[in-house]
């Protein structure tokens, strides 16, 4: 099996844990987006003509990408790549950025399958990761697009946070059960070098374990 992986390294604020390559500014998107068709078409032979069956765009955030930019790159894809096999085209995407309209607008993309953000239903959680939704947009994300129509969802979840009790990760599990989720993915928060997180272990702040 062949597949394209496609890291979108734009974000809109940074979390506390995390160490991926990434950046808050967008000014240069319009010049990434470039370089990216240029790649795809420079590396169209790495693959000695395998057909494709996933295209999976990661990050970062690609939910910060338009419909009209993920087509884009999907048209340099299909000129470069066998895609008669292809089965999953995946979207990383934060639960801020699913609005009824952005999901109305993936349909008209080739995206088959979503991949959200959602770490936690806990507010504490969330807060403490410093990621950008809050716990109603998780909830509110994953319903809006199985209406929308997207039944192939994915969520992510961490645990491990000094919040995050058995009582709590319990709830978690249960919402997935409740939504009707097809897969999750399950992290452990770690403590990478370099993070926000690492930083304010290292001076004790903002981390009351147990």
């Amino acid at each position: 099996m062949a597949g394209i992986y496609l890291h979108i390294p734009f974000c809109k604020q940074k979390c506390t844990y995390c160490n991926f390559h990434f950046s808050t500014s967008i000014s240069l998107k319009d010049e990434f987006l470039q370089a990216l068709h240029r790649e795809l078409i420079m590396q169209k032979n790495y693959l000695k003509d395998q057909p494709l069956q996933t295209v999976y765009f990661g990050g970062g955030t690609p939910s910060l990408l338009s419909s009209d930019e993920i087509n884009r790159i999907f048209d340099t894809i299909q000129k470069n790549y066998p895609l008669h096999d292809l089965k999953e085209f995946t979207l990383e995407a934060n639960p801020d950025d699913l609005s009824r309209a952005y999901l109305k607008s993936l349909r008209n993309t080739p995206v088959n399958r979503l991949s959200i953000g959602v770490q936690s239903f806990k507010e504490a959680d969330l807060q403490f990761m410093n990621r950008a939704h809050n716990a109603k947009e998780a909830d509110y994300s994953i319903k809006a697009a199985q209406d929308i129509g997207f039944t192939n969802l994915t969520i992510d979840l961490i645990y491990g946070t000094p919040h995050l009790s058995d009582a709590d990760w319990k709830y978690n599990l249960a919402q997935i059960k409740s939504l009707q989720i097809p897969h999750f993915s399950a992290y452990a928060l770690t403590v990478e070098e370099g993070t926000v997180l690492h930083n304010d272990i290292k001076k004790k702040e903002n981390f009351a374990f147990g």
